[in-house]
């Protein structure tokens, strides 16, 4: 048990804040918790094993520095896929999601190739009883730190428009892939002219991506205008229907005077929507309407308001729809408080 806290503890420390946790962070953003987790899980597995089973003799077997290249590559790629809106197929079925947690492991693995953690592990297998419980414990630290990573993310993905989420990921992945590539060995080794022709290729793919992501974006905007146009259209219907049982269908209808009427002319546009008040609604016929109605009404525009938020700003015409019915729930309620009062 021993062994277990004492790698847990450092692999915890080690990670906090390192890149480990901003991969996973970054990677919250585009796929589900448990892919992610599973994914670093597998990678970190993957690279703490070897590091104990091989120790010291890994640097014989496979070159670090290449395979940092690799990692390098990797990042790039993974930065340039970033750069996305196109419908999210994670949930459309095995392979997606089967691939998402294979994107995560190729990440963390190759990512932790030669850098402190792995470091760590070796270190610690080299004194461990129990080697096996080391590399459970250096998983167990690094899917902890991953976990809160994840969580940021997450809340991050909640608060901040998606194209803004993309771009932070393509940043992330970008640095740390740079600074792999253009810090190898081999790509040093290769001359100035080389690296130049490198920075060219990498900064023409980089060009292409921003040009096509900026032409989803474009289309995204267009067809979230397009359904919002579309979700209103078939709530005002819905809403006009309910208005129209407010009514008491007087012999002579007071129209724009009476709040109900004043709806059924907004919602049928004979009406330009105009900003009204307080004042304006008060001289406005009230007469006894069906609160229970109105406030199922209001409960429906309540829900609509939730899933288009932007419309409880932007929309005169439902602003002052709930105006009205909180006008006629209202006065219901004074009603009721002066009966009781009186009685």
């Amino acid at each position: 048990m021993k062994d277990f806290l004492q790698a847990f503890g450092l692999i915890f420390i080690a990670e906090m804040g390192d890149k480990t946790q901003i991969m996973a962070m970054a990677f919250a953003t585009k796929y589900k918790v448990r892919s992610i987790l599973a994914g670093v899980m597998i990678g970190s597995f993957l690279n703490h094993g070897i590091a104990i089973l091989l120790g010291s003799m890994l640097n014989r077997v496979i070159p670090i520095d290449g395979l940092q290249l690799v990692a390098g590559v990797l990042f790039v790629a993974f930065g340039l896929m970033s750069l996305s809106i196109a419908e999210d197929e994670e949930n459309k079925g095995f392979g997606k999601k089967y691939g998402a947690i294979i994107t995560v492991a190729i990440a963390f693995f190759l990512g932790e190739l030669g850098d402190k953690t792995q470091l760590t592990a070796l270190t610690l297998s080299t004194q461990s009883a129990l080697p096996v419980l080391t590399l459970a414990g250096t998983v167990t630290g690094m899917v902890v730190v991953s976990s809160f990573g994840i969580f940021v993310g997450a809340k991050l993905g909640d608060r901040i428009p998606e194209h803004i989420i993309k771009i932070m990921a393509f940043m992330i992945f970008m640095i740390f892939g740079l600074s792999k590539i253009f810090m190898s060995e081999y790509v040093q080794s290769m001359g100035t002219v080389f690296v130049v022709l490198l920075t060219g290729v990498i900064m023409a793919l980089t060009a292409f991506r921003v040009v096509i992501f900026r032409r989803q974006l474009s289309e995204v905007s267009l067809s979230a205008l397009r359904v919002t146009a579309s979700d209103l259209k078939a709530f005002r219907s819905t809403l006009k229907n309910n208005v129209d049982s407010l009514c008491k269908e007087c012999e002579v209808c007071s129209e724009e005077e009476c709040l109900v009427g004043y709806m059924k002319n907004l919602l049928s546009e004979k009406v330009d929507p105009k900003m009204i008040d307080q004042e304006y609604i008060d001289k406005m016929l009230n007469k006894h309407f069906d609160v229970v109605r109105a406030k199922m009404i209001k409960d429906i525009l309540d829900q609509y308001f939730m899933d288009h938020p932007g419309e409880r700003e932007n929309n005169l015409e439902l602003k002052n729809i709930e105006l009205i019915l909180k006008q006629i729930i209202d006065k219901d309620h004074s009603s009721l408080f002066n009966i009781i009062k009186n009685s």
